[in-house]
């Protein structure tokens, strides 16, 4: 466990206090849920809760952030990104951020469809040779929202699958050892394979390699210098080291995340300061129009008339009476959440450095804090 003096933090870019470097702005949106100043009490309180969690845990470091159309409004950081050489967490410490990267691989997919490149309803098919013919007829559509049928390939293989360098045809391979989960359209499933065969269509379409696609679409005009791939051999500034513990609850090194076994599943990493630029384009038309963004937070209904609460790489499920679009991401050595409440204006993101943990616990607690209007934190399982 991580001894107490090496936690060190920083708010809004600057070393000091908890209460020295708040950097907070006030947002008038209703009476029932908006951002406000929380008390002194109040912050001290969300600091110790986590603090709590990462110690209860033995989780190295971490990052918890408030921001509102652009600007970060708090910002704290704890722990160690690398605890070998005992460099501390910073606001500048980039995290792999596991599933969260299926939002930018649906991204890339609305592009390309508002450019008549392709459209949702296509079978995948038309883009994809070699396919086992039970997922034949399966579109592009069912891949983004995870009613495929076709089986994950990560529970298949479990999380271990990502520490290997594999081809596209292992990949399904292991994903058609099992038959489909259902038909195409009649139910949902989280599906990995869903959205590594949504990366194969856009490196397709495009003809480049999706960390290149990504590069020149979404990441570069938006100036979201600090996210790519997560490309272990690759030397990337202020990239946090991932942990795990063994059967004693010790610390331990994760084995890297190799591209190759995830691509836009769960292969990107990023920093809490691009993931707010993202989050202010979304407000945006810059790279969506509007059409688009209702497509793309669209609850998916099935045949029975169910919700999934899933949309195209987004959660779509309301909290207390908020509309939330949120996604967490987990790899072997860290976990991510990311949870946006645009009519509120406001986005929630965790950052932690160890895997199987609970990141949606702290997303909660910093929620409340600075929107007391919603009440108590809910009560929930040990984890």
């Amino acid at each position: 466990m991580i001894a107490d003096h090496n936690r060190r933090s920083r708010l809004c870019g600057r070393k000091g206090s908890l209460l020295i470097s708040i950097c907070l702005v006030f947002i008038a949106i209703n009476a029932s849920a908006q951002i406000v100043q929380p008390s002194v009490d109040a912050l001290t309180e969300l600091d110790q809760q986590v603090q709590s969690h990462l110690e209860e845990h033995n989780i190295p470091g971490g990052l918890v952030a408030v921001a509102s159309r652009g600007r970060i409004i708090h910002l704290k950081t704890y722990g160690m990104a690398n605890v070998e050489l005992a460099v501390p967490v910073s606001d500048s410490t980039v995290f792999e951020i596991g599933s969260i990267s299926k939002q930018f691989v649906s991204a890339i997919v609305m592009l390309l469809m508002q450019e008549n490149k392709l459209k949702l309803d296509d079978p995948i098919q038309k883009y994809l040779s070699d396919l086992p013919s039970e997922w034949l007829g399966v579109t592009v559509r069912q891949l983004l929202t995870h009613t495929s049928g076709i089986p994950d390939y990560e529970e298949i293989r479990t999380y271990d699958v990502y520490r290997f360098r594999l081809t596209p045809e292992e990949i399904i391979k292991i994903a058609h050892s099992r038959p489909m989960d259902f038909a195409p359209g009649t139910g949902w499933f989280y599906s990995n394979t869903g959205y590594f065969l949504l990366s194969m269509i856009v490196e397709r379409i495009e003809g480049h390699p999706l960390g290149q696609v990504l590069e020149s679409r979404i990441f570069g005009p938006l100036l979201m210098t600090q996210t790519r791939m997560a490309d272990p051999e690759a030397i990337i500034r202020h990239r946090a080291s991932g942990y795990w513990v063994n059967k004693a609850g010790e610390l331990i090194n994760r084995n890297p995340t190799e591209t190759s076994s995830t691509l836009g599943a769960g292969g990107i990493l990023s920093s809490v300061y691009d993931l707010t630029k993202w989050d202010e384009a979304l407000y945006e038309n810059q790279l969506f129009s509007d059409d688009s963004k209702e497509a793309m937070w669209a609850h998916t209904i099935l045949p029975n008339g169910d919700s999934t609460g899933y949309a195209f790489g987004w959660n779509v499920r309301q909290y207390k009476g908020l509309r939330r679009l949120s996604h967490g991401g987990q790899v072997a050595g860290f976990v991510a959440n990311f949870a946006r409440f645009p009519d509120e204006e406001a986005a929630i993101i965790v950052f932690l450095n160890r895997y199987r943990v609970s990141s949606s616990r702290l997303s909660k607690a910093v929620l409340h804090t600075f929107m007391p209007s919603l009440g108590p934190v809910p009560q929930q399982k040990k984890d």
